[in-house]
Order: structure tokens, then sequence, then C-alpha cells
């Protein structure tokens, strides 16, 4: 891989760290109303609709494979979060809250894996 493919994917991953960072700050007082960690399963199942599009966009030759490095790897590999995830997962574990870490991991797989579809068939779409 070349430097500026490195540089690229350098640059995306802050930009998504900063997106990251600014969509938590943001919904920060309805995760505190709410006790359920909506931010980053918001987060993550936009990051995987926009990874199944890229994708999917990247396969089909609309976008250079160098979309895929900075905005797949850099942007999204930064916006989104599995380290945040497992932690606000045992957090509420650690509350006792076992039913609503339950249906947190289920609806993070499932709408994740459900976005990152729909993203790729918009993607064949376009």
């Amino acid at each position: 891989m070349s430097f500026s493919l490195w540089l690229w994917v350098a640059l995306g991953g802050a930009a998504g760290a900063v997106c990251r960072q600014a969509t938590v700050l943001l919904l920060a007082p309805l995760v505190a109303r709410s006790g359920f960690p909506v931010a980053v399963l918001l987060i993550n199942v936009l990051g995987s609709f926009l990874l199944g599009l890229t994708l999917s966009l990247v396969g089909r030759g609309v976008w250079p494979d160098a979309a895929r490095l900075a905005f797949g790897t850099g942007v999204l590999g930064a916006f989104t979060t599995f380290s945040t995830f497992a932690g606000e997962l045992d957090a509420l574990l650690l509350r006792g809250q076992g039913g609503l870490a339950l249906v947190y991991a289920a609806l993070s797989v499932g709408l994740g894996v459900t976005a990152a579809v729909a993203g790729r068939l918009l993607g064949a779409r376009l």
C-alpha cells in the first residue's frame, strides 16, 4: 500500500473518531435519561449501513478501491466501535440489567447486519 493510501486511512480515521465523539456528545442527554446506550447503537448501525454501501459501490467499480480504505477502513473503522459496545454491555451486566443487556446485544447485531445488507442493496441500485 502506498504512503498516500496510508495517509488517507489515517485522515479518515481522525475524521471518523471526531464524528463518533460528536455523536456521543449530541446524544448524551438521551442516554442519560433512558439509561440505554443508544448513541453507540445508532453509530454502529449507521456505520454498518455505510460500510455495506461502500463495499457495494467499490465492488461494482463505481468507487475506487482507495475509497474502501479511506472511508471504510479509516472513517468507518474509527466511527464504529466494538470496544465501546462491549464496555457498555459489560456496564449493563454489572448494574444487574441483564435483560437490557440482552436487548442491546440483540439490537446491535440484528440491526447492524440488517443495515449492512440494506447498504449493499442500495449500492447495487445506484
